[in-house]
């Protein structure tokens, strides 16, 4: 099973074609003017038509940035706090060891601190 990060590597790369694509044409067919667009001339273009390279770029730095990233530790990386790198095995010995961390002697711990400032509160507002 890949990496998170590798299946949303070949997401982008399969929304970013389509949409060079679609600016490709939208310039072509003079709905985007980017050069020789003064006054007039620009009125006929749809403003809408922008939203496709916008896009196109936000996915071409979101691969760029998973490329670069690839050889770099976990935890390093400006995406891995949405998209893990890790391998399978290696996650799950990480979640195992988080969930071992937080398990109910801490949350036994956390209650008794609770309930002993509850207590301390409701003894200051009787004095």
């Amino acid at each position: 099973m890949d990496a998170p990060a590798e299946r949303l590597s070949r997401v982008l790369v399969g929304i970013t074609i389509p949409l060079l694509f679609l600016t490709a044409l939208a310039l072509s067919e003079g709905r985007i003017e980017l050069i020789e667009c003064t006054g007039d001339a620009c009125s006929s273009s749809s403003d809408w038509a922008l939203i496709l390279p916008i896009f196109s770029i936000i996915c071409i730095i979101g691969l760029i940035i998973l490329r670069v990233s690839r050889g770099r530790e976990y935890g390093g990386a400006p995406l891995d706090r949405w998209f893990s790198r890790e391998p399978e095995k290696i996650m799950r010995q990480r979640l195992e060891d988080e969930r071992f961390d937080s398990s109910d002697d801490r949350l036994g711990d956390r209650w008794a601190e609770l309930e002993k400032k509850s207590l301390e509160d409701r003894y200051n507002e009787e004095e």
